[in-house]
């Protein structure tokens, strides 16, 4: 079997889940409790003005009480708008393979979905009310191709292997949200922007269309090195210039690099 997870950015902050739990993940489930199997693939669909399936994954946990999950750390129990979960309702656990929050990401929107033969008969598009869809066969495969069309066109454009790393980079790490989260804090609190290792203001080199765009955003944990789902706070986070960044992750030891370097700057100053 194959499902979406359905949910409402009114009554559940979607992309702030998304963004900060971006392991493993908790869907309310409310149908199919019985049918849903460890294993099972998973679309995640956001409801409301931006609607469209955000994230892929599967099934590592069966549907079971909120209670008693594995990881209740992973709940996200403070991000609930209106009506907040019960800890005896049922949710299924996922673990996420990649995520895109919006349509420059990738995302597939409604729109998209609706135009497709083949998802415009299914039931999220008929009677979009409720939580979890069941998929078929045709259906799973083609969301899996309209979530897949970006890279193929990259391919064709033959960039296939830097869009590949940049797309595993900015999913795995990072969510487009939470870097615009980062970057606006930042800039309020310190006036501008600029590298916290080497110190490399864009607004000294580019004009300020492109400021931002010379900015990554760094997780000063590295989220492979968890053991169990974490959530990702401002605070974690650190805004770095390209080539720190780039020079953090040249080797497997991200969390060294990140030391090292910034001592070596620090030394400098």
């Amino acid at each position: 079997m194959s499902w979406i997870f359905q949910g409402n950015p009114n009554r559940f902050d979607i992309d702030d889940y998304l963004s900060r739990y971006s392991q493993l993940i908790y869907w309310r489930t409310n149908r199919y409790v019985n049918d849903i199997l460890v294993g099972d693939p998973v679309f995640i669909w956001r409801a409301g003005n931006e609607a469209g399936a955000v994230a892929v994954g599967h099934v590592v946990e069966k549907p079971a009480p909120a209670h008693t999950v594995k990881h209740p750390q992973a709940l996200g129990d403070d991000l609930w708008v209106a009506n907040e979960a019960s800890s005896s309702e049922f949710k299924t656990g996922i673990q996420l393979s990649e995520i895109l929050l919006s349509a420059d990401d990738g995302m597939v929107t409604r729109g998209t979905a609706k135009d497709d033969s083949v998802l415009a008969a299914s039931t999220i598009m008929k009677v979009p009310n409720g939580t979890v869809f069941r998929l078929s066969g045709g259906e799973l495969a083609a969301l899996v191709r309209l979530w897949r069309a970006p890279v193929a066109a990259a391919q064709t454009a033959g960039t296939t292997e830097g869009q590949r790393q940049l797309r595993a980079h900015y999913t795995r790490e990072r969510s487009s949200r939470l870097r615009r989260d980062k970057l606006s804090v930042f800039r309020q609190e310190h006036g501008s922007l600029y590298c916290e290792i080497c110190g490399f203001s864009a607004s000294a080199h580019h004009p300020e269309p492109f400021t931002e765009r010379a900015y990554e955003v760094h997780h000063k944990s590295p989220l492979s090195a968890a053991a169990a789902p974490v959530r990702t706070t401002l605070h974690d986070l650190a805004v770095l210039c390209a080539n720190c960044h780039r020079a953090i992750h040249a080797s497997s030891h991200v969390t060294e690099n990140y030391e090292e370097l910034a001592k070596l700057y620090a030394s400098r100053r």
